[in-house]
């Protein structure tokens, strides 16, 4: 799942991005609001982490923006600021969440699952169709209650794919999700699909021509 860091001190954004790195999430961080109210208008992103006090721009500024332009990418603002009346001002703006600095990581990587998992319409860390389990909070993928060894870049897709299950997923899209290195060579990601097959089930994840790659909706 791919995450944007809007954060001015760098060493707090290094942090954050490094740990949600070996969390399984993809980052991208920007120190400046200007460019960080840009990326999270063009990025794609699954949720973004917005720092208050920024340069250029203000964070309540940017969220008010992306509002108004109708994006709904979750947003957790991170602030240092323990003014009620802050937190207050940021959730009306259209903040989903916010967490007070100093921060504990963990704290922040349960918050981004949550937000994700409630914009997908997910109640809990663990996704099913038919004998295949994805549980997103330990990183764990089993079939018929086996669990099965994935590489990091495997789980991340099938993470993905089932978060977006009933939809077709481009190789790009896919890639965009899961690859810190961009890189969507299709012949690259098709060995990946083929891998995780083999590993899976060949019946898991479909392939819908000309449109991408997905998992079905499990019924009931």
């Amino acid at each position: 799942m791919k995450v944007l860091i809007i954060e001015d001190d760098t060493s707090i954004a290094q942090q954050l991005s490094d740990y949600l790195g070996q969390s399984g999430f993809v980052t991208h961080t920007e120190h400046d609001g200007e460019d960080g109210k840009f990326e999270g208008s063009e990025g794609g992103y699954d949720a973004i982490l917005l720092d208050l006090g920024l340069p250029s721009i203000d964070g309540f500024s940017i969220l008010e923006s992306w509002r108004a332009d109708g994006i709904t990418t979750p947003v957790i603002i991170l602030t240092a600021r323990d003014s009620k009346m802050d937190v207050i001002r940021g959730l009306e703006a259209g903040a989903d969440d916010y967490i007070s600095k100093p921060f504990d990581l963990d704290e922040v990587v349960a918050r981004l699952r949550t937000n994700m998992r409630r914009t997908n319409n997910h109640t809990t860390s663990t996704l099913s169709y038919n004998n295949v389990s994805v549980d997103t909070k330990m990183g764990r993928v089993t079939v018929n209650g086996t669990f099965v060894k994935l590489t990091r870049i495997e789980f991340l897709m099938v993470q993905y794919l089932f978060m977006q299950a009933g939809r077709p997923v481009s190789i790009n899209e896919l890639v965009e999700h899961t690859y810190e290195d961009f890189d969507n060579d299709s012949s690259v990601v098709t060995r990946h699909i083929a891998n995780i097959r083999k590993k899976i089930g060949h019946d898991i994840i479909l392939t819908e021509a000309n449109r991408g790659y997905y998992v079905p909706k499990q019924e009931g």
